[in-house]
């Protein structure tokens, strides 16, 4: 259900939200391609995680395969492709491709992927990835081994990078394995944002990796294995890396910490924005996510607009802020079903006007009927 403040009639903004999300009256996950300017549906696709991963690979340990059904897939920050189809995949599944009437193109099932999905600039994506079995001497079958995954269009494996060996080769194994400490997961890789073009401060090919369980943003140079850069906080818990422009990034912020076995959020969640020219970090939505009471424990989407405005997202609450640039809000979306519940939803991703005015015009031709 959207909203907007009392009075206004639209929100002012250019582009397309791709809304992840549960849908109550289907019993499963759909993704809806929402105009931002007056919150229009303007596609739905409603995939069958079922008969898509019917012959999936089924090996895995760290991915829980009893998700991959249609009333639990959720699909997180799904990739709208020229043609009209989507990228898809769970926080710990195979990737796959739908059509514009989400029937399977492709399926990749060598490795399991989970989190983000990021343009490379060049056709293919990054994707963080789970490294089965883990090449690392002496450490659980469980151990979560986060891997950058980069793959082509159609799915295809270039490399998958294992983040903890590549730590370990820098010196960095403290990050990875800690005194006395049987957690299984420790980096928790949450987002691979690729860097697209040459800045003062980082070079095309580079990749912003956010670590949550260590609450590190690092800068890693894959074509020479390079650590160029790394900050651990003042971010907590965070998600979500954006660049904003050739010296500063976004990060979302959960403010999550833990003490003994219950996790809190540190007041409100934010969106901190780290400058490289000047090594300070501002909190431009502080105000905002404090008088929305934004509590985020896990996950978290933000996403940078045209204009300067926001989108923000708190997936288990099931709400979508649109938000101006000053941080006045614009527009909320509640995953509020009929039944008087609120669901989840998954990650949602912008699409600029022109692309989505592009493959809008390609769909409206299409016919989805059985």
């Amino acid at each position: 259900m959207w909203s907007f403040p009392p009075g206004a009639t639209g929100t002012g903004l250019t582009g397309y939200w791709m809304l992840s999300r549960f849908d109550a009256s289907t019993r499963q996950s759909i993704v809806e391609m929402v105009r931002l300017s007056d919150t229009s549906v303007m596609h739905v696709w409603r995939p069958d995680p079922d008969a898509i991963l019917k012959n999936a690979s089924r090996t895995t340990r760290v991915a829980n395969i009893e998700n991959w059904t249609k009333g639990i897939f959720r699909y997180f920050a799904p990739v709208l492709t020229d043609d009209g189809g989507l990228i898809l995949k769970d926080s710990a599944s195979p990737l796959f491709k739908v059509d514009a009437c989400a029937r399977p193109v492709w399926m990749q099932d060598a490795t399991m992927f989970h989190h983000s999905t990021e343009s490379d600039g060049a056709g293919g994506f990054w994707i963080p990835t789970h490294i089965e079995p883990s090449q690392i001497p002496l450490v659980a079958p469980d151990f979560v081994d986060d891997g950058l995954g980069h793959v082509t269009a159609d799915g295809k494996i270039l490399a998958n990078i294992s983040v903890a060996e590549m730590l370990m080769r820098h010196g960095l194994q403290h990050l990875v394995f800690r005194p006395f400490d049987a957690a299984r997961d420790t980096l928790h890789l949450n987002d691979i944002e690729p860097v697209l073009s040459d800045g003062p401060f980082w070079k095309a090919g580079d990749l912003f990796l956010s670590l949550r369980h260590v609450s590190m943003i690092l800068l890693y140079r894959p074509s020479t294995d390079q650590i160029v850069w790394m900050k651990q906080g003042p971010w907590m818990a965070q998600h979500d890396v954006d660049i904003l422009d050739d010296h500063r990034i976004a990060v979302f912020d959960n403010r999550a910490y833990y003490r003994g076995e219950a996790g809190w959020v540190d007041g409100a969640s934010d969106v901190a924005v780290y400058d490289f020219a000047t090594d300070a970090v501002t909190h431009p939505l502080q105000t905002a996510m404090s008088r929305e009471n934004l509590q985020v424990l896990f996950e978290g989407v933000h996403a940078p607009l045209p204009g300067g405005a926001h989108v923000v997202e708190d997936q288990a609450s099931g709400i979508v802020l649109l938000l101006a640039a000053d941080g006045n809000k614009l527009g909320q979306f509640v995953n509020l079903q009929d039944d008087g519940k609120v669901y989840q939803i998954g990650w949602g991703r912008f699409v600029n006007q022109a692309e989505g005015d592009l493959v809008l015009g390609k769909l409206n031709g299409d016919s989805c009927d059985e």
